[in-house]
């Protein structure tokens, strides 16, 4: 049951990023007809640009995680022993969960810094802390998915007992 509420969450947060690529493109469509048509560019549409960037790839890391869609070397790994594979199959989410457990942390750190100082873009004056945050959000994401491919990697040894 957990499994499948993190994978919905996943899958969600995805979809949220799908939407900003979609809110990307109007920003950008709106700012070159301004520029180009009418010689009126949009005000911080660079700005956010930069802003809905990181929120594509934010919110796209547990999706990407969840699909298996990130990058494997497939080449090597299949010609490895499968008791081999099943060692890496737990190890690598295992590494990743620990290293973007730590990212978590930073971004917690960087947020309540960002609050503090009332860090704000130079143009539209957005606060940078909800961004910040959402380093946050992203990488709890995908520390969650990790802890899914680490019970399947498990629940397959398991199986196999």
């Amino acid at each position: 049951m957990l499994q499948k509420w993190i994978e919905k969450s996943s899958y969600f947060l995805g979809s949220v990023g799908a939407g900003v690529i979609f809110a990307l493109m109007l920003i950008t469509g709106i700012d070159v007809v301004g520029r180009y048509l009418f010689h009126r560019p949009l005000v911080g549409a660079f700005e956010m640009s930069e802003l809905a960037l990181a929120l594509m790839v934010l919110f796209g890391w547990g999706y990407n995680q969840a699909i298996k869609g990130h990058v494997d070397i497939d080449l090597l790994y299949k010609r490895l022993p499968h008791g081999v594979q099943t060692i890496l199959d737990f190890l690598i989410p295992l590494l990743g969960l620990v290293l973007f457990i730590f990212v978590s942390w930073q971004a917690i750190n960087f947020t309540i810094g960002s609050m503090r100082w009332h860090e704000a873009t130079e143009m539209l004056h957005i606060p940078v802390w909800i961004f910040k945050l959402m380093i946050f959000v992203g990488s709890v994401s995908l520390s969650l998915q990790f802890v899914v491919d680490i019970i399947t990697a498990c629940q397959k040894v398991k199986g196999k007992a």
